[in-house]
């Protein structure tokens, strides 16, 4: 049995909080936990529409398990108790705006009192819903500067089924999951959870380091649990980037040349390489003066951020994966895995790009430097590799990352913040964005590794060179205008599909 103490707040949107004291047991199932929070919340079974996050105060990710580590009274756990609605406060008060127009219209227009008192009343009581909702998604949380995206609820393993493979695919689809071209709209959370789990295995990651099944399977549905729900950096975007970088090792003949550690230090940097991200970007952080860039001290906050949520969630003992590797393998790892994620920083990109052009006339796969160069540009390429698949494929993606870069622009209109050319909303269009991104980063940056690794060549920069055209001619077509021609320099257009 140990003992957590937890800030609840009083109630949804409300500002005034409680300390709970609460007693956990490691007999507990997820469920009971997951149930026993909120009931601590005062949140009702039935309720749906509700999510739940625990973090320290620094805002650090706690899982929420059966294993939490105890604390003190005095520096309790926080519950972030949050609506799972996922539309804007923008949104909404448009919502609300529409109404109030009704409202103006049927004063205008109505002759029927009797009939217009009705309405009047029935579009003042679809008002009020609206507002509650508004007050439902707060977007600031816990006194944080920095607006908080919602995240998934947490999906339950009914332990009668632990053991057993969720699902049982086809040998089309496991030689189709090897493929750069994967399509990744075709398929749901839980099943691109489940498609991972199949990574494991045809790795043999799960028999050489003796990965229980349930252990995978619960550390697999807590990263995808901790991916919030932005229109970019989301949980499907963990898995395209997972996929590619499972393509690459296929396509580059890297199965038999790297050992089980290296691959599960790149699946694993994969997969946690944008956790918790907020949806907001590094320089968003720092100009807000965020909590995230104070604690890592305006360095690379998100990817520190999201190296120490992987870790976190790999330190609890339900979802550790990597509990059997020895301590020197596990200290290997640990580097790995921080090196790649640290590197998926776009504002480092000139640097490992200078770093790994230096060696590939000399590149040896022996040398332990020049390995790790190759892992960390293969993370680089995972991470910004949507143009790398089918048009149809990757199309979408430009539409929910411009989402995400306009909204961050909005808000930093609204206070005052710099706003970067890219990002801002008057100032670009879709092909201009692309066109710049493509050029000056993708190619030059699958072209470098394609001297190391030549199946890049044939297998997949002719799909990067495609979009780049793509783009160019639907550029021409468009009315070429100052505010959306392509960034003039190579400064401002890379960073566009990154993200980061």
């Amino acid at each position: 049995m140990s003992t957590v103490y937890v800030q609840i707040p009083n109630g949804p949107g409300s500002a005034a909080s409680h300390v709970v004291k609460m007693d956990l047991s490691p007999q507990m199932t997820m469920d009971e936990v997951k149930a026993f929070f909120s009931s601590a919340a005062d949140i009702p079974e039935s309720d749906k529409d509700v999510i739940l996050k625990l973090t320290r105060k620094d805002g650090t990710l706690v899982p929420i398990t059966p294993h939490i580590t105890p604390n003190d009274i005095n520096d309790p756990y926080i519950l972030v108790v949050k609506s799972n609605k996922t539309q804007s406060l923008t949104v909404k008060q448009g919502l609300i705006d529409t109404k109030l127009t009704e409202i103006a219209n049927a004063l205008a227009s109505m002759k029927d009192l009797g009939n217009l008192k009705e309405q009047i009343n029935s579009l003042n009581k679809r008002l009020e819903d609206q507002e509650k909702q508004v007050n439902m998604n707060p977007l600031y949380i816990g006194g944080s500067s920095a607006p908080k995206a919602a995240i998934k609820r947490i999906t339950k393993i009914d332990p009668r089924f632990q053991n057993q493979p969720k699902y049982v695919f086809t040998e089309e689809t496991v030689q189709y999951l090897k493929q750069p071209s994967f399509n990744n709209w075709q398929w749901e959370e839980n099943e691109m959870t489940a498609l991972m789990e199949n990574m494991f295995f045809e790795l043999g990651l799960v028999d050489h380091f003796k990965i229980e099944l349930p252990t995978l399977k619960r550390f697999l549905i807590t990263v995808k649990d901790n991916y919030n729900l932005n229109p970019f950096h989301n949980f499907r975007h963990c898995f395209c980037v997972t996929q590619m970088m499972y393509g690459l090792l296929n396509t580059c003949n890297l199965i038999g040349k790297l050992d089980y550690l290296d691959k599960l230090t790149l699946i694993v940097s994969a997969i946690g390489h944008d956790l918790d991200h907020p949806g907001f970007n590094n320089a968003y952080q720092i100009n807000a003066r965020t909590e995230l860039a104070i604690i890592y001290n305006d360095q690379s906050p998100l990817e520190n951020h999201h190296c120490a949520v992987t870790f976190t969630i790999l330190k609890d003992a339900e979802t550790n994966i990597v509990k059997n590797l020895s301590d020197k393998d596990y200290n290997e790892f640990r580097k790995g895995v921080i090196r790649c994620i640290l590197s998926t920083d776009m504002a480092k990109h000139g640097d490992y790009m200078a770093k790994f052009k230096a060696i590939t006339d000399t590149f040896n796969l022996s040398d332990p430097e020049h390995k790790g160069l190759l892992e960390v540009m293969l993370m680089k390429c995972s991470d910004i590799s949507n143009e790398a698949r089918p048009s149809d494929v990757a199309e979408p993606w430009v539409d929910a990352l411009l989402e995400e870069f306009f909204a961050q622009s909005d808000l930093e209109k609204a206070q005052g913040l710099p706003v970067a050319p890219f990002m801002d909303r008057d100032k670009v269009t879709k092909s201009g964005a692309q066109i710049g991104f493509i050029g000056f980063v993708m190619i030059p940056l699958f072209e470098t590794v394609a001297k190391v690794l030549p199946e890049i060549d044939t297998s997949i920069l002719p799909q990067i060179r495609k979009a780049h055209a793509h783009y160019k001619d639907l550029g021409a077509k468009q009315t070429a205008t100052p505010a959306a021609a392509a960034p003039s320099n190579g400064n401002a257009a890379p960073t566009i599909t990154a993200g980061k």
